[in-house]
């Protein structure tokens, strides 16, 4: 007996289809990685076109179930749409990041269904999971991000207000002179720039923030 399995095989070499995996077709930003994923169906809404008599047309909203994989990273919820028989790909369909997330629901009484809420509005999942598991997950995900971004924006901020000059008048006040520190990344002895807020480290190219020096100098004065 040739096992279904079997028989994709001896296709997809004998007609040279290409097999991709879904962790293929996603792309991650710098310090992203994946949570957790879902093979499921995501229930898209297309618009349908109906002509009518004397040149007329009539739009409506249909719903099409769209097999794939829904993704969890630390950054966003994708859903990448399965294609093809036996060569199978995968595309993205939905990107969703974590902060835009309003609400997470179950609903259905026979045929369960998720619903994830965000600010474009509702996109709804057919996935095999437990539901409290499933929405804790992402909930969870999702307030590690919002402190991730507010730390962000709090550096941002003060690497804008903070400069050297303000770093050497620290110095100066606690009776320290330094002409030069070491660089946070490759250890390297580094000049101190006499204005601005940040510099390239010369010997590996490492942005070196003021914030970052005087939290090292406060260490050293005390």
């Amino acid at each position: 007996m040739i096992r279904k399995t079997e028989i994709h095989e001896v296709l997809v070499k004998e007609r040279g289809w290409v097999e991709m995996s879904w962790q293929d077709s996603l792309i991650l930003e710098e310090s992203e990685n994946t949570i957790s994923d879902w093979k499921g169906d995501y229930e898209a809404v297309e618009r349908v076109v109906e002509k009518k008599s004397f040149g007329r047309k009539k739009i409506t909203q249909a719903k099409k179930r769209l097999k794939g994989y829904l993704v969890l990273t630390n950054q966003k919820i994708v859903f990448l749409q399965e294609h093809g028989l036996f060569g199978k790909s995968y595309h993205q369909t939905l990107s969703i990041p974590l902060e835009n997330i309003q609400g997470i629901s179950q609903g259905g009484s026979v045929s369960k269904f998720i619903s994830i809420t965000d600010r474009e509005g509702t996109s709804v999942f057919h996935l095999p999971v437990k539901f409290d598991t499933f929405r804790n997950l992402i909930m969870n995900t999702k307030a590690q991000r919002k402190q991730e971004l507010e730390k962000l924006r709090r550096k941002e901020r003060v690497h804008i207000v903070l400069d050297f000059s303000s770093v050497k008048e620290y110095m100066d006040k606690g009776g320290l002179k330094l002409q030069s520190v070491r660089c946070p990344e490759c250890n390297a002895p580094v000049k101190l720039p006499d204005s601005g807020n940040q510099f390239e480290c010369e010997h590996c190219g490492n942005i070196v923030y003021a914030q970052d020096i005087l939290e090292k100098i406060k260490a050293l004065i005390g």
